[in-house]
């Protein structure tokens, strides 16, 4: 009888200690569910953020002014967060997500932002650009180069702004009248640093203003501030199919200049 109730109380006591066992690992794995499940929430609201950064650009009148910045922003995040980040102080290698591809077509529509249908600023690889994957945004490098060259005869910003602005006023038609001449004058030597003094307004129209060298560069910079006011529809956006990031945008010039 005595040995009957000890294995009963041993059998309860496995019973239990088996009943506490299933409970911890019933409780450890609804804790771990849990915690899968807080990290899948963190990881897409996450991505969520990310692309929200993007996503604001997924439109149809996207200005060129925020295509330019949007270049600059693409290249700092493949540098820093991407596989494609090579700097010692990048995370790039660690974080590893896909690069980011931007692209933009002015091809069909270029010469809209002309002022003589000749592109200057946006011939040869920008008519027709794309950023894939890079660390550096050659687009921008070239673009500033050729901009801050043809803002050399002017006395600041603000006055290449008012230059290529009057371009209708600078560059007259072959037999302009005096009042044309004068007017186009007055605009030129309020805003270069030209020093030539006024002989005859039709010599100095012909020979300064008129100029090649002269003429190149407000035409350059005119077209630099119509890129800026251009419209471009997003035409496409494509997703990497695992992480549901953001990796490809496609822009297109509609045409609209505002």
């Amino acid at each position: 009888m005595e040995n009957a109730s000890k294995a009963l109380i041993m059998a309860g006591s496995v019973l239990i200690a088996l009943m506490i066992i299933g409970a911890l690992i019933l409780m450890f794995n609804s804790l771990s569910s849990y915690q899968d499940t807080n990290t899948q929430t963190a990881r897409e609201a996450q991505i969520i953020e990310f692309n929200n950064q993007y996503e604001m650009f997924n439109r149809n009148d996207v200005r060129g002014s925020d295509l330019y910045s949007l270049l600059n922003r693409v290249v700092d995040y493949n540098r820093r967060k991407s596989t494609s980040g090579i700097g010692s102080n990048d995370e790039g290698a660690d974080i590893a997500f896909e690069p980011m591809t931007i692209s933009y077509d002015l091809k069909e529509k270029e010469k809209d932002l002309t002022w003589d249908k000749t592109n200057r600023l946006f011939n040869n690889n920008y008519r027709n650009f794309e950023l894939n994957g890079a660390t550096v945004n050659q687009f921008e490098i070239d673009i500033k180069k050729k901009i801050e060259k043809a803002k050399k005869i002017a006395i600041n910003e603000n006055s290449m702004q008012n230059l290529a602005s009057g371009i209708d006023k600078l560059f007259l038609k072959e037999e302009p009248r005096d009042d044309e001449l004068w007017t186009a004058i007055k605009l030129w030597k309020a805003n270069t640093k030209n020093t030539h003094e006024i002989e005859n307004a039709k010599s100095y129209y012909e020979n300064i203003i008129n100029s090649m060298n002269n003429k190149e560069n407000i035409y350059i910079y005119y077209e630099y501030m119509q890129f800026k006011r251009a419209k471009f529809n997003c035409e496409n956006t494509e997703y990497n199919l695992k992480t549901g990031r953001i990796i490809k945008m496609k822009f297109k010039f509609n045409g609209k200049i505002e």
